[in-house]
């Protein structure tokens, strides 16, 4: 809101423009409240793949919980994928593992 000649707003116009200002700041913190949410979802399932993944490799390949977070680091930073891509696949070769036994029974 600039004038090249000097202009006083009346107490409404200021009124007015803070009212929209306050507005649009609480939508602005929304939408950062939305994204930073989506975000801390992600990493909690992200979280929950690894831990379901780690649980598989210690049951499976005797490893402790550091051993087994260190493999899927390692595999993490060769393969270049992330550690949820790797967990990912742990935990779906479990699965086809139990599916295939159970159609053996």
């Amino acid at each position: 809101m600039q004038q090249r000649q000097p202009y006083y707003h009346s107490p409404h116009e200021v009124q007015m423009i803070s009212t929209i200002g306050f507005l649009v700041g609480g939508e602005i913190e929304m939408a950062r409240l939305e994204i930073e949410k989506s975000s801390l979802s992600d990493q909690l399932e992200t979280r929950k793949h690894v831990e379901r993944a780690k649980g598989i490799l210690q049951r499976e390949f005797g490893m402790n919980e550091e051993e087994a977070y260190r493999t899927m680091q390692k595999e993490s930073r060769q393969r270049r994928k992330t550690m949820r891509d790797i967990a990912e696949a742990v935990i779906l070769s479990e699965e086809l593992r139990r599916d295939q036994s159970a159609r053996k029974q």
